[in-house]
């Protein structure tokens, strides 16, 4: 693993939309993840949907650091989707992780 792997962070989020609002939540995840893909340190920012639950997704977000995560999380199109989604979103949780192999 060189030095840049070492000091990604991996961000998971866990997030369940209120039923009725699935795909307006959806709909904001995917605008927000083409604008943090283009983000300066985004190594990887996926979306995925549940098949069984269609109104729980993840995000799997990989930063060069920790610092450009953050930076990531002031962004105007982060606080946008957060605004937008306040009321459509029943439970969400973020997981930091560190790649170890």
């Amino acid at each position: 693993m060189n030095t840049q792997e070492k000091q990604a962070i991996t961000l998971v989020a866990n997030i369940t939309a209120k039923p009725e609002h699935a795909e307006e939540v959806k709909s904001e995840l995917l605008k927000l993840a083409e604008a943090s893909q283009a983000e300066q340190g985004a190594i990887h920012y996926n979306i995925h949907q549940n098949n069984a639950k269609p109104n729980h997704f993840i995000t799997y977000e990989v930063w060069e650091t920790k610092a450009l995560m953050e930076q990531h999380g002031q962004s105007a199109h982060f606080q946008n989707f957060i605004k937008v989604t306040k009321e459509m979103i029943e439970d969400s949780n973020l997981t930091q992780m560190t790649r170890i192999a």
